[in-house]
């Protein structure tokens, strides 16, 4: 990372977890809240989620939201998907998300704190228009120079255009840039074809296409060599 000038952030399983896609944390909390069972797939999960993903953003459905309010109307959305109706079993699997999502925001505002001093940070994100509504409310929108929500922008990861579009913000070549995300096809693979350098923060480890893998971006702070 020696050459490295700025850092590009994937938010979605980058600063509000650790690898983990959100389609997989409200799996997983859908599960322990008793709303879907371990016998429903990932696959069922999934087409329900879309199809709020995709509302959420073409009727702008939570662009003004907070993060436990998008949730609140992204879980109610996802379980009327799949004919589900307890609403204080929806409205809990929500708080459960949120509070996840809360701890590693805050855990991860002093991390950025800490990387601001050597390097600029800039957010490239697939989100629903509300993503500087939430930087805001976890104090860290302003530890990043520019923040590409791809609501706002018109083009979502991994379409090179929002990528090219973050470059052209920082007047340094793209070697001299590092992404960090969780997804291959969305993040790593795109940045890496452009010239940037890649991080990829994943609990599987060995993908062999990023040039660094990470479980946390606390880990960020070694790989810089900052502490």
């Amino acid at each position: 990372m020696n050459n490295v000038k700025w850092l590009f952030f994937d938010f979605g399983g980058c600063l509000d977890s650790d690898g983990v896609h959100s389609r997989t944390l409200f799996y997983n909390q859908f599960i322990n809240n008793d709303i879907i069972t371990h016998k429903d797939s990932m696959e069922f999960f999934q087409n329900a989620y879309t199809l709020s993903d995709n509302a959420a953003n073409a009727k702008s459905l939570v662009l003004n939201s907070s993060l436990s309010e998008m949730n609140n109307i992204m879980c109610t959305s996802i379980a009327n998907n799949l004919h589900f109706y307890d609403q204080n079993k929806i409205l809990n699997t929500a708080k459960d998300i949120s509070n996840i999502q809360a701890g590693y925001l805050q855990r991860n505002r002093p991390i950025l704190k800490e990387l601001k001093l050597n390097y600029k940070l800039g957010v490239v994100s697939n989100f629903t228009g509300n993503l500087e509504i939430i930087l805001k409310e976890f104090s860290i929108d302003s530890v990043f120079s520019f923040v590409l929500d791809s609501y706002h922008v018109g083009y979502s990861k991994p379409n090179p255009e929002i990528f090219k579009l973050a470059i052209s913000k920082c007047e340094v070549l793209p070697n001299e840039i590092c992404f960090i995300g969780d997804n291959l096809e969305r993040d790593i693979i795109p940045a890496k074809k452009l010239g940037m350098k890649t991080v990829l923060i994943t609990q599987h480890g060995h993908q062999a296409i990023s040039d660094w893998e990470l479980d946390s971006i606390e880990k960020l702070l070694d790989l810089a060599q900052i502490k």
